[in-house]
């Protein structure tokens, strides 16, 4: 009897509302060189062709492989979440507005730094 999950035969590929997609478990074999052969619906749900690079981490034992394609839909997805819990909300302009201040505040200090260079009789290199 075969349990759900784990047979032997290829999972279904079904896409997730994200548009990214899930593959039940398959058994896979790690052989003398520590390497694994990632199957062929399971490369396509990654969205990843050989060659390409993926990132890969282990969380509570758990090993887990991420390809850029799919980091780029996730992010986008929860950019598109936001957005729409966020309405009139514009994360580029209150990044543009921290920017700007964060010069201005650095304008202020480089310019309180070249008085007091002055005033001790340091020529600043631009002078």
């Amino acid at each position: 009897m075969s349990r759900p999950g784990f047979s032997e035969d290829p999972a279904k590929f079904e896409a997730e509302p994200a548009g990214l997609a899930s593959i039940a478990h398959a058994r896979l074999k790690i052989d003398s060189a520590g390497r694994i052969v990632i199957p062929a619906e399971m490369r396509a749900a990654m969205m990843v062709k050989p060659g390409e690079t993926v990132v890969a981490h282990v969380v509570d034992g758990e090993f887990r492989i991420v390809s850029p394609a799919v980091a780029l839909k996730r992010v986008q997805a929860f950019a598109k979440k936001w957005k729409v819990e966020h309405p009139g909300e514009s994360v580029v302009d209150e990044l543009i507005a921290e920017r700007r201040e964060e010069a201005r505040r650095e304008d202020e200090r480089y310019e309180r730094l070249a008085r007091e260079g002055r005033a001790r009789g340091v020529a600043s290199s631009g002078e």
